[in-house]
């Protein structure tokens, strides 16, 4: 409402004379005009860099949630791991392994001692075999050659162990010892099984295969001489 600025009286909104005095009534100041925003034209360029902005924007959010993401999941893995039990021992210290590799010892020369050593431990045997009949497997001396081998004291006891080997009755005798024998210090293997002839003695060699010159019938003695005391295979 507005008032007659002459009488004061209380004029309407549309009064345009007061109706006590005939006063004009001024014209209400005219609005504040409303500013109009027109709208800017985007260019293509603008609306790039926009763009860009945003995606950056983006970029960057979704940086720090990862990182949220990742801090959070270490913390959750370090505090479900179980504490550290300090009650346990550390480990003995073991002293170092030393591996001693083996030796081979090579086997010790067979001498003159260790055949008649092999004669003594046979000796008494022999002697229960003295006057009788027995197959004379082998005679072999220092430096005989037979088959193309020269024997030395290791070759005639591997001959004696050989038969040895396939008789296990066998003995080794020495050639000196007996007076039977026509020459003397050579060690001869003799089966130590008795038989009542000499031809007996030789059919147990046929009955071995052994060759004509490996086996024959022989008698031990002290008395006599080789007369009558061998006997070779036909």
């Amino acid at each position: 409402m507005t008032s007659c600025s002459a009488c004061g009286r209380e004029l309407g909104p549309q009064t345009r004379f007061c109706g006590s005095c005939g006063t004009a009534v001024s014209a209400p100041p005219p609005a504040s005009p409303v500013e109009t925003v027109v709208p800017q034209r985007v260019t293509t360029g603008s609306r790039r860099t926009a763009i860009v902005a945003v995606a950056a924007t983006v970029v960057v959010v979704a940086a720090g949630v990862t990182v949220f993401v990742l801090t959070r999941g270490t913390g959750d893995t370090e505090t479900a791991q179980p504490p550290l039990n300090t009650n346990v021992p550390a480990p003995a210290q073991q002293p170092p392994t030393t591996t001693v590799a083996p030796t081979t010892q090579a086997p010790a020369e067979i001498t003159e001692d260790d055949l008649r050593r092999q004669t003594s431990q046979d000796s008494t045997t022999a002697e229960r075999l003295v006057g009788h009949w027995v197959p004379q497997l082998s005679s072999k001396n220092l430096g005989l050659v037979v088959g193309g081998v020269t024997y030395d004291y290791p070759a005639i006891m591997a001959d004696f162990k050989s038969l040895h080997d396939r008789f296990p009755d066998a003995v080794m005798v020495n050639s000196s010892d007996y007076s039977n024998f026509s020459r003397k210090d050579f060690w001869v293997t003799v089966e130590a099984s008795v038989f009542a002839s000499a031809d007996a003695a030789n059919a147990w060699c046929d009955e071995q295969n052994f060759a004509a010159q490996d086996c024959h019938a022989s008698r031990l003695t002290h008395s006599g001489g080789p007369a009558g005391n061998s006997k070779p295979r036909g």
